[in-house]
Parts: C-alpha cells; sequence; structure tokens
C-alpha cells in the first residue's frame, strides 16, 4: 500500500553544495504532525552529546492539547539520504540509528518509509532498488494520543557526523518542523550542546538576539565568528570542561540547526582564520609541502600551538602575546607542563615538528 502526503509533511533539510569534497550523512528533527492541530510545542529540551563521530540526541518535548478531549495524530519524522562522498544501500542503511519514541510510559510502534522528494508518494523501503534512487528521505511514521492538557513525550536517537574539505565534523537539526504544530512556535526551546572537554566548536547563530548563551561548566562563548551558512553567522564556542546551553521563548523556527568541529586537532584552522591564514598573521598546525619551507621560528609556533590549546602559560613574552590574541587560548596559571595529558597524535606532531626543528 503506498500513502501520499503533501508538501506539508515533507520538508528536506537543504544541504550544502556538494562536490567530490565530502561526505554528508543524515540529519533529525522535531516530530512533526501530518496535518494541522490544536496541539502546541510548549516546550523543547534538546540535548546533543558528541561521542567519536556520532551525536546522540535526547529531546524531551511538553506538547498542550487545547482540546477537551483525546486527540490521536499520525506524526512524522524525517532524516534526507546520504550524498557526496559516500556509498550506501537503501535496503541495509538506516541513517538514524536507534530510533525511539516514549509517550505515557510506553515505546511506540513506527513505520519506515521512503519518499524520492519532498512531495512524493510515500513507499515501503521494500519496494525501492538501491540503483534506481540516489536522494530522498527516509520517513518514519507513528500515531500518537494526545490527552486533553499537558503531554510529554521523550524521543532518542543518533546519526553520524558529516564532513567537508574545512570542517571535520558536521551536525544539523531540522528545527523548522516545530513550526508546523499549533500557533507556529515553540514556547521555550532549550538547547543543550555536549562535545566533549576542551574543544573548540561552532554553533550557527539563528536564535536571535533575546537567547541566552551560556556555559554549564568551564568555557566562553567567545567573539570570534564565521559565516557557515550565510546570512547566518556561527559563534565560536570554547570549552575546556562541561557544555554549551542556549534557551530562547516564543522561537518562530525558520531556520535549522549546524553545529560541528571544524579540527579536533587544531582551534587554528579555516574559515575562522581564513584571511589571517593567507596573509601569514597567523601559523596553522598542518605540515603540509616541503618542511624546508618553514622558519624555524613558525615551527616554534606550530611545536607550542598544541600547549596553548591546553591552556599553558608560556614564559616567552612572544608566545604569550601571539596566542593571546585567539578568542579559544584560556591561559591557567596552575597548570605545570607536566599536568599537561597530551594524545597521541599531540605526542606524534610535537615529536615531528621537534624533528625538523632540528633539521
Amino acid at each position: 500500500m503506498k500513502y501520499f502526503f503533501p508538501l506539508l509533511f515533507l520538508l528536506v533539510f537543504p544541504f550544502m553544495a556538494i562536490a567530490n569534497d565530502g561526505v554528508y550523512w543524515s540529519s533529525g528533527g522535531v516530530i512533526y504532525p501530518i496535518q494541522e492541530s490544536r496541539i502546541t510545542l510548549d516546550k523543547e529540551i534538546l540535548t546533543f552529546k558528541v561521542d567519536e563521530d556520532l551525536a546522540h540526541v535526547n529531546i524531551e518535548f511538553t506538547f498542550i492539547n487545547l482540546d477537551e478531549s483525546p486527540k490521536t495524530l499520525l506524526v512524522g519524522f524525517q532524516a534526507p539520504f546520504p550524498s557526496g562522498d559516500v556509498q550506501f544501500n537503501i535496503q541495509e542503511y538506516n541513517p538514524i540509528q536507534n530510533f525511539t519514541i516514549m509517550s505515557q510510559g510506553a515505546v511506540l510502534p513506527y513505520r519506515l518509509m521512503i519518499a524520492e522528494c519532498e512531495d512524493c508518494v510515500l513507499q515501503r523501503v521494500s519496494d525501492i532498488k538501491s540503483s534506481d534512487l540516489y536522494s530522498g528521505v527516509y520517513v518514519y511514521l507513528f500515531e500518537i494520543t494526545f490527552a486533553p492538557g499537558v503531554n510529554k513525550i521523550n524521543h532518542s536517537y543518533s546519526f553520524r557526523a558529516s564532513s567537508s574539505v574545512y570542517m571535520e565534523e558536521m551536525y544539523d537539526y531540522i528545527l523548522t518542523t516545530g513550526s508546523k504544530w499549533a500557533g507556529g512556535k515553540i514556547r521555550k526551546l532549550e538547547m543543550n550542546f555536549d562535545l566533549g572537554d576542551n574543544q573548540f566548536f561552532y554553533v550557527n547563530d539563528i536564535f536571535g538576539e533575546n537567547a541566552d548563551w551560556s556555559i554549564i561548566g568551564t568555557g566562553i562563548v567567545t567573539d570570534e565568528k564565521f559565516g557557515y551558512d550565510p546570512p547566518d553567522t556561527s559563534k565560536m564556542v570554547r570549552i575546556l570542561s562541561g557544555f554549551l546551553k542556549i534557551s530562547v521563548h516564543d522561537f518562530n523556527p525558520t531556520k535549522n540547526i549546524h553545529f560541528g568541529i571544524i579540527n579536533r586537532n587544531s582551534f587554528i584552522s579555516y574559515p575562522v582564520y581564513a584571511e589571517k591564514i593567507q596573509s601569514g598573521e597567523v601559523i596553522t598546525t598542518s605540515l603540509f609541502g616541503d618542511p624546508s619551507s618553514y622558519s624555524k621560528s613558525e615551527l616554534r609556533i606550530k611545536r607550542n600551538t598544541i600547549y596553548a590549546q591546553h591552556g599553558y602559560v608560556f614564559s616567552s613574552p612572544d608566545l604569550q602575546e601571539y596566542f593571546s590574541q585567539f578568542g579559544w587560548y584560556i591561559p591557567n596559571p596552575n597548570l605545570k607542563m607536566d599536568d599537561i595529558q597530551l594524545t597521541t597524535w599531540e605526542r606524534e606532531f610535537i615529536a615531528e615538528v621537534q624533528e625538523m626543528e632540528e633539521r
């Protein structure tokens, strides 16, 4: 049996222009009704926890049924096909892992369907030949009964990071479908971004001037920005330990959430410091090209960038002044060199730079 639903139902995340320059996996978003209703999305508490290129998403929804009687709705959740430099089999690949919806203490059953375009016929996965379909949307369908008044629904799933030339990890959350509930707004939206300790990551700022950006733990929302998805501007966030929390009220979701890590190993990277890198004002930690092309002073900066990312306070005034220009640099006067726990990559990088310095 085939199902057809209007454009209201299928809203596909608009990916960046894609060439042979990256891997674009999938994303999910707010659950939303097939048809208009008198049920409002009163509150959404959204938590992203990133672990080894996998985003674990946990959401607590609070809905309000304005009617005096229960209402059962067919609800949808969509995830675009992977794209870019990636091969997958439609019958075997599921972009969303551990998809779970819980309402009134029970896990709800769902049907996984496929659509070839945002307003196309929904089809069963088994009816599609993978060789015939290269783009489309996975659609999760399930029924929810909303009692009169307040209803709490819990939702969780995981999905892989995307990547591109300049972005090591990119994560997307389709927020715009939240406007499909009655009233078109999320009365209270709270988002938590936990990308791990000692991180420098971006979040696109689509939340307006009244949004509250705060660090739960130790870190700062820096003044450094870049235009990841114009005209949106992404804010760079520096976390030593803890996570970023964004809160906003009466939010009309007209754009989607993008966040991620440009380079886990180096905080000096494109596109944040594009102009300074091109002009030679700052030195990246990359070791591309002829080793003899680096000056001894450049190699010294490259090596010490690793320690700066851990917050080490330098005794050499020139190094201290150099690293103080970066918003991510948070000097820790209590940190001693012996206290720094280097990763395997950091140890190997420092050893390679030291060898080049000796040559």
